[in-house]
């Protein structure tokens, strides 16, 4: 009888920490910026915050070949600034910026 209880103890506690891991994940720390220049970075921080936006970034710099996050910016965490010629580079790789108008429309929401 013993050995039923224990089992019953454990399938409780498995299960419960299966149905904990099927949560939907937090979005982490919020992006600093608010004003977003590129759509890339601008949609990453919507979905899952500064984590988020770092790691679609850093596939965009794998992909476009770029070794360095310091390529683009001055400095990196929190804020990642953007070097002088940091955006123009950016839309040259092939990313895509984000229009006056958009811009508008999202710090209306």
């Amino acid at each position: 009888m013993a050995k039923l209880g224990l089992f019953a103890t454990l399938t409780t506690i498995v299960a419960a920490i299966s149905f904990a891991s099927m949560s939907e994940p937090s979005a982490g720390d919020a992006c600093k910026r608010t004003d977003f220049n590129t759509e890339l970075v601008r949609d990453a921080c919507k979905a899952g915050g500064q984590e988020k936006a770092k790691e679609v970034m850093k596939a965009f710099n794998k992909e476009k070949g770029l070794k360095s996050c310091n390529d683009c910016h001055t400095k990196l965490a929190p804020t990642y600034e953007l070097k002088p010629d940091g955006l123009e580079k950016y839309e040259k790789l092939g990313g895509k910026i984000v229009k006056k108008d958009d811009k508008k429309d999202d710090k209306k929401k």
